[in-house]
């Protein structure tokens, strides 16, 4: 094992998160389903005990999470 110093060890703990521009409407997670006159959309990656379904469901605007995967197109 290679030892780290304190002061590396500390950039590493306090490293910024990489910024994402991508947001929901891009991935391949996202599943529209139509209730009545409206569409609701889903991440059928993300699970959420609020909705009927254990799906979370989101915007299309919403940043993307960890967890995203562009679409094919």
């Amino acid at each position: 094992m290679t030892k780290v110093s304190n002061e590396e060890q500390s950039n590493l703990l306090f490293a910024p998160t990489p910024v994402t521009t991508e947001t929901c409407l891009n991935c391949q997670h996202r599943e529209r389903h139509q209730c009545g006159g409206s569409i609701i959309q889903y991440c059928g990656v993300r699970k959420s005990n609020r909705t009927y379904n254990g799906k979370l469901k989101i915007k299309y605007k919403t940043k993307a999470c960890s967890q995203f995967k562009k679409t094919k197109e």
